[in-house]
């Protein structure tokens, strides 16, 4: 590959940006054109630089990993996604790779492995690491559990990512920005697809097959109750960690 390969990081922790920073710069065939500390940030800075390869967290501040590679993704079609996760299973590996994710490899992997899988993917190839791979392979397309759990919607399974942090409804709806009710409908149908009867079966499930995360959202009632929106229900805002840093537009020449 004779040009340069661009690529944004998009990590929360800035020892990990920086350490990705200084291996990817090691190849002289691939810049860092930018960085950003949290999703929103992150799907902007791809929108505006429309690098070739993003190189993201699985978990991500403000913005469930899917939902940023969806973004970036609207907003950057030529960007390739590349997962770069400290754990992940069989079904998350799944449900990003259908996002449009190009790649996924662990942090613990040597950096010279993620060099490689950057230029792999921005060839166009899909770069999964055997870690990765053998994650993959147990999970039958076929089987009904797998075909339960995929039949949660992105909502479905935030809601059921608090419930197993530990809130409440009403919790739920205070950081959703929807009312209580609303919540009570989505846990019914989850428990309906899902085939169980209480709310701790549906996360015992969804814990033990990888479907969520079940502490990558601290429960709501951490976070201060939002003012009121116009319908009397406070407007949605993002739970969890909050980014120290937006975007970081970097200047193309090495130093």
């Amino acid at each position: 590959m004779s040009r340069t390969v661009r690529v944004v990081l998009i990590d929360s922790h800035l020892v990990v940006r920086a350490g990705l920073r200084a291996a990817l710069r090691e190849d002289g065939r691939i810049e860092v054109a930018g960085e950003a500390a949290t999703g929103q940030a992150g799907v902007q800075l791809a929108s505006e630089l429309q690098p070739d390869v993003v190189i993201m967290e699985r978990t991500l501040p403000d913005m469930e990993g899917v939902e940023a590679i969806r973004q970036i993704k609207a907003e950057a079609p030529r960007t390739c996604v590349l997962i770069f996760a400290s754990a992940w299973g069989g079904l998350q590996v799944r449900a990003a790779l259908r996002a449009g994710a190009s790649g996924y490899v662990p942090k613990h992997c040597p950096l010279g492995e993620v060099r490689t899988a950057v230029l792999r993917v921005a060839a166009g190839h899909r770069a999964l690491h055997p870690a990765i791979l053998e994650s993959l392979h147990p999970l039958a397309e076929s089987s009904p559990l797998v075909q339960s759990l995929d039949l949660l919607s992105e909502r479905e399974r935030e809601v059921l990512a608090y419930l197993a942090g530990g809130a409440t409804s009403k919790e739920i709806a205070l950081a959703l920005g929807v009312s209580p009710k609303t919540v009570e409908n989505h846990r019914s149908r989850i428990l309906d697809k899902l085939g169980v009867s209480s709310t701790a079966a549906a996360v015992r499930l969804a814990v033990a097959h990888d479907l969520i995360d079940a502490y990558a959202l601290p429960p709501a009632r951490r976070v201060p109750a939002p003012a009121a929106g116009g319908d009397g229900w406070p407007a949605r805002r993002a739970i969890g960690r909050r980014g120290s840093e937006g975007g970081t537009r970097l200047r193309r020449s090495r130093e």
